[in-house]
């Protein structure tokens, strides 16, 4: 069977001369808004094609009024499960021990460096808030340390540094 005819034996047609976004449909009897009125079949009408705001207010008072609900509450669990609390002193002192104090210690452990690179230091928190703009610099913009992300250092880990950072500027 053809799109054409396919369209056609479900009620819908495009007529040749109406533009795309325009579409013929035979009323289906289905409820309207007011839940009791019921289209007759046979007679013709030109509509838009709805958007899905259109077909949530043909719905019933009980149920178009679930429907947004279920939009408002997925909406505002997206939004609390994107705020996250603020990270803690001790949680970017495991990051920057995870990631970091290989290198940039006072003795680092790291085969490549006898001393910090460049002298800086992060293995405490004020060492740490000291070379924070460094730190925004090249872990959070340039994406540059760890060196070759040889660690596997993660976005989220970046975000929650920059957090860190941008919390203690404040």
């Amino acid at each position: 069977m053809t799109r054409l005819k396919l369209m056609q034996s479900v009620g819908w047609a495009k007529s040749p001369a109406a533009a795309d976004d325009v579409v013929h449909r035979f009323r289906a009897t289905l409820p309207t808004r007011s839940c009791g009125e019921v289209g007759r079949r046979g007679q013709r009408r030109t509509t838009v094609r709805a958007t899905a705001s259109h077909y949530a207010m043909r719905l019933c008072p009980p149920y178009g009024a679930a429907a947004v609900l279920v939009m408002a509450v997925t909406a505002a669990t997206a939004a609390f499960a994107q705020a996250s609390p603020p990270p803690t002193d001790a949680e970017i002192l495991a990051l920057m021990k995870a990631h970091c104090v290989a290198c940039h210690a006072a003795e680092p452990t790291h085969e490549a460096f006898a001393k910090a690179p460049a002298g800086v230091l992060l293995e405490t928190v004020p060492q740490v808030a000291a070379n924070a703009a460094r730190i925004m610099a090249q872990v959070v913009l340039n994406r540059v340390m760890p060196l070759g992300n040889q660690t596997g250092m993660t976005d989220a880990e970046r975000e929650r540094i920059a957090a860190w950072i941008e919390g203690r500027n404040k």
